[in-house]
């Protein structure tokens, strides 16, 4: 082995090493707070454990993928987090307003001035006939940015979609697609629709 193939296996294995140093470092701060957390409880400290368990837990949702669930048609606006009216079933009048109910989760909550803390999600809205080809589609028809006093761990998001001009007869879907801006995380859910006299 010359020198120069010496330098380079011995840089790359320095790559190697330090890359999971930094990311074993990483993963140590949530292991941190769990294990404090245990302190805590051992120590019946149980209001200290579950700040420390709230940090832990911010971080593994900064790391994990955005999702969008629990998402439902509701016979109207959703009063709050889980305060919904589930509609009995996914057939519409022609001209009959839609809402939709959703949750996100594992957003980012980003830190900013003066203890405050900023949410930041966009929703491009699809709406699809039953091959799949789209027939109305809006970029950031959803656009929340809000900067709260605290950490904002349930949210969840209401779709009013009007029927300007009446869809015809059929089956249909929307695609919502939600994307989280500080992070550029995205995902998407399909949800399906009947028209019918």
């Amino acid at each position: 082995m010359n020198l120069t193939k010496k330098f380079i296996f011995i840089s790359t294995a320095l790559i190697i090493i330090l890359s999971s140093l930094i990311l074993s470092s990483f993963a140590i701060e949530e292991k941190d707070h769990i294990n404090q957390a245990l302190k805590f409880i051992d120590e019946e400290k149980y209001n200290e454990a579950v700040v420390e368990l709230e940090e832990a837990l911010m971080l593994i949702k900064s790391k994990a993928d955005l999702e969008f669930v629990n998402v439902l048609f509701t016979n109207e606006e959703a009063g709050g987090f889980g305060l919904y009216n589930q509609r009995e079933n996914a057939t519409f009048a022609p001209g009959e307003t839609f809402f939709i109910y959703g949750e996100a989760k594992n957003y980012t909550i980003k830190e900013s001035q003066n203890n405050l803390y900023e949410i930041y999600l966009k929703e491009d809205l699809y709406i699809l006939d039953q091959d799949n080809n789209v027939l109305f589609g809006q970029a950031d028809f959803l656009d929340y940015h809000i900067t709260s006093h605290s950490k904002n761990h349930d949210l969840f998001i209401n779709n009013t979609i009007t029927q300007t001009s009446p869809f015809p007869v059929g089956n249909y879907k929307f695609r919502l697609v939600l994307k989280d801006v500080f992070s550029q995380k995205t995902t998407e859910v399909i949800i399906e629709f009947t028209v019918t006299e």
